[in-house]
């Protein structure tokens, strides 16, 4: 299979698939837990969407990026909701509600904000002469069609066969999984000579930033004082980044296979200091309070 049908067939295929199970998952009260606990989901939300970007802008230029993977690390910074927070925030001993809150709301917010900041990030770094544009409409499209509409649709799935939603919940859930990690197995390989260069540029850059994002919003929610259970959520919630979306704007939309190796590799590598945390409270034993 080629990089082309990988990138613009595939992906959004297994992103689509990956927000409509997260759709199932969700249902109109998590909603109306941003009224219940505003101060926890407000302060989960800025670490997202403000935190998460502000790091990335102070810790990338440490690492003197060539300009196209430091964008393609900054879309990713702007592309909140991994599809695998709630099962880490479970694992930690986190408030798993306020987990699945915020997933609810990024994914309303973030097809209108990754266009937006996505379109500045490109006319700061490169300039309105370059031939790499981001359109604001086709972008909010393209990001409505694989992620807004399918939480809708697994929504309204979940409110009308609720039974039959949670009878098929594991299936619902792992094969969209393992249709994105065959995508971007998909992507190595094709890149698979390249690989210890991209290695080279995005490995350390990609630890750093999900080692800080987590130290960031565990820092930050202490700060709100929120319990150290909502903390390690937003902790973790920062971190966890939805890779699928940013390889969708860098390999897809703008179609720029540099930019596209950032994301790819934080999606892979992201896992190693959410899972060190995890393994850590674990064996820590925190209490949930």
């Amino acid at each position: 299979m080629s990089q082309d049908i990988v990138l613009s067939l595939a992906l959004p295929v297994a992103l689509f698939c990956i927000m409509f199970s997260m759709g199932t998952g969700l249902s109109a009260g998590d909603f109306r837990r941003v009224l219940q606990a505003p101060a926890s989901v407000l302060t989960g939300i800025a670490s997202q969407m403000l935190l998460l970007p502000a790091v990335a802008l102070v810790l990338l230029p440490l690492f003197s990026l060539p300009v196209e993977i430091f964008i393609g690390f900054m879309i990713l910074a702007f592309s909140p909701g991994g599809t695998t927070s709630n099962m880490f925030c479970y694992l930690a001993k986190g408030n798993v509600a306020l987990s699945i809150t915020l997933t609810a709301v990024v994914s309303l917010i973030t097809p209108f904000s990754i266009p937006l900041l996505g379109a500045v990030l490109l006319q700061w770094t490169i300039g309105s002469s370059s031939e790499i544009v981001l359109p604001l409409v086709p972008t909010f499209t393209n990001l409505a069609v694989v992620t807004l509409i399918p939480v809708v649709l697994g929504m309204w799935l979940r409110h009308y066969r609720s039974e039959f939603c949670r009878r098929h919940q594991k299936v619902i859930h792992l094969m969209p999984m393992i249709m994105l990690l065959l995508v971007i197995i998909g992507i190595i390989g094709q890149n698979w000579s390249s690989m210890p260069l991209f290695f080279g540029q995005t490995g350390m850059p990609a630890i750093a930033l999900a080692t800080v994002a987590l130290a960031s919003g565990y820092a930050l929610a202490r700060l709100a004082r929120l319990s150290k259970r909502d903390a390690r959520t937003v902790s973790i919630e920062t971190g966890i980044q939805n890779a699928g979306t940013a390889i969708l704007i860098t390999g897809t939309i703008l179609n720029n296979p540099a930019m596209t190796i950032a994301p790819v590799m934080y999606g892979i590598l992201m896992l190693l200091p959410t899972c060190s945390y995890v393994v850590y409270l674990r064996l820590c034993r925190l209490s949930a309070a």
